[in-house]
């Protein structure tokens, strides 16, 4: 075992309140980040970055998709995208470009992941962590360094 000095490490979860309560102690994991379901501008981006290499027809509007998909995750998205290019090819294997059908086909068969219930127990348990973190550092006495 080494030292080691600059090492952040990070770590994420879907079931925050599952976690031992030893690893939010001071020194270990100091800080909780709370990152919610993508808003619209960030859904567009996600769509745009899961179709960049596919051949889109005219009419596929990702404005529109961005709308459509309120709720879903990255990982939703790129479910969403995978199964519009998939849908193309079963309708006709030669297929040679995805279209606005495909999409709302897709959107049919892959739902959000993630329910307005599931995004209030986040962020109710983030405001939570959060007051204990602020409520835990008020209370902690930093050493004073004299040079």
């Amino acid at each position: 075992i080494q030292p080691l000095h600059n090492v952040v490490v990070i770590a994420a979860t879907n079931r925050p309140d599952l976690l031992d309560p030893a690893l939010l102690r001071p020194g270990r994991f100091d800080k909780v980040i709370y990152v919610p379901p993508p808003d619209r501008r960030a859904r567009l981006d996600i769509l745009r970055i899961h179709t960049r290499t596919m051949p889109l027809a005219e009419d596929v509007d990702l404005e529109h998709l961005a709308e459509l998909t309120e709720g879903y995750t990255g990982a939703d998205l790129e479910a969403l995208c995978r199964e519009a290019a998939l849908l193309a090819l079963r309708r006709d294997i030669n297929a040679t470009k995805v279209h606005m059908s495909h999409f709302l086909e897709a959107l049919k068969r892959i739902r959000p992941s993630l329910t307005p219930d599931m995004v209030k127990f986040y962020e109710e348990w983030y405001e939570k962590a959060r007051q204990q973190f602020q409520a835990r550092r008020a209370t902690q006495v930093k050493p004073m360094i004299y040079a």
